[in-house]
């Protein structure tokens, strides 16, 4: 229970020895408490706010929706095995027009969901583990419970629980725990912009191994519109189109190190576009790529440069931040936000 709601359950708590007088002078305190707090939001930024409900946390800005997160698995399509089935991730996220950038479920990878962090290649206690591949039934990653909700002057933000879960036997042992902290910052009506941190650490005494591999790591699945049949260097009106900031396309960007990948096409015929930046703070920043040559799809991979282990003692932290428009994408504009993002960075602690 948040501070305002316990403030308004004891202001409301009947005291039935007081007479008609003092149950007016309630109502009167309660009329200024609801005064305040509606003054005080306005003038904090209440322009953003923040829902939870028992299935999602949803995040809007002067009422448009800016990114969901999914605290209960959704229903699997139709056709589709159960064991595609999860929880713990963004979806959707949106453009300030409104569309859906992200796509949840593709047929073609139904255990790519939007934003999602999952490791592949990799050995817990002797036993090959992968949690992003979910028909393997090795591994999987759940959310747990949520850890906290802040306003900010300038921003509002969640913390999450999820557990990296490996199968042994018919039992399922959590080998990590991970803490999200996802912050949607107040800007104007043109963009949104959003961090994603995530701190990992063993749940035992058993490190996690990374063995070297050509994907895993932060991922972002793209709207189905963007899914192309054929890997033939064709580019029709609307597809997706990726760039790095070393100025490479989705077939040469692919396993570099760029310090931000964009993306830009059509939804619904609307132009939109977004740019994920990698912290100059993260692990082996700046990080692999990996970028399919047809699907929406890429993910920062920082074990294509080789092993390495998440041990007991010591956190694994990553962090990205998101930059979404409805327009092409414009290179000025995300210079200007990488240079801000990379100041804050430095700014920080960690």
């Amino acid at each position: 229970m948040n501070a305002d709601t316990q403030l308004r359950n004891n202001m409301l708590h009947p005291h039935h020895r007081f007479g008609r007088s003092m149950k007016r002078f309630k109502m009167s305190l309660l009329v200024l408490f609801y005064s305040f707090i509606v003054t005080n939001q306005s003038t904090l930024g209440a322009e953003l706010n923040l829902t939870e409900t028992d299935d999602t946390i949803r995040i809007t800005l002067r009422g448009k929706p800016v990114v969901q997160y999914i605290k209960k698995s959704q229903p699997v399509p139709d056709g589709l095995p159960q064991y595609f089935s999860r929880s713990g991730y963004i979806h959707p996220v949106y453009t300030p027009t409104g569309q859906e950038l992200t796509g949840d479920y593709p047929a073609d990878h139904a255990h790519q969901h939007a934003i999602f962090f999952a490791w592949v290649k990799s050995q817990f206690d002797g036993k090959s583990v992968d949690f992003w591949n979910q028909a393997k039934d090795l591994g999987k990653v759940e959310f747990r419970e949520v850890l906290n909700l802040r306003r900010e002057e300038q921003s509002v933000s969640f913390s999450v629980k999820h557990a990296f879960m490996v199968k042994i036997g018919e039992e399922w042992i959590d080998a990590l725990y991970e803490v999200w902290t996802v912050t949607v910052h107040q800007t104007p009506a043109d963009h949104f912009v959003f961090d994603l941190v995530s701190v990992q650490q063993c749940a035992s005494d058993k490190p996690l191994s990374l063995a070297e591999y050509h994907y895993g790591g932060m991922a972002f699945r793209g709207n189905v519109q963007w899914l192309r049949e054929k890997d033939d260097h064709s580019i029709n009106p609307g597809d997706v189109q990726f760039l790095t900031s070393d100025g490479k396309d989705r077939w040469e960007g692919n396993h570099t190190r760029p310090n931000w990948v964009a993306f830009s096409g059509q939804i619904d015929g609307q132009d939109v576009s977004a740019t994920v930046f990698c912290s100059p703070k993260n692990f082996r920043a700046p990080q692999h790529v990996r970028i399919h040559p047809n699907k929406p799809y890429f993910c920062f991979a920082p074990m294509v440069e080789g092993p390495f282990e998440i041990v007991p003692g010591k956190e694994y932290v990553s962090r990205y931040r998101y930059l979404v428009t409805s327009k092409a994408a414009d290179i000025n504009m995300i210079e200007k936000h990488w240079d801000e993002y990379t100041k804050a960075e430095n700014a920080t602690e960690k």
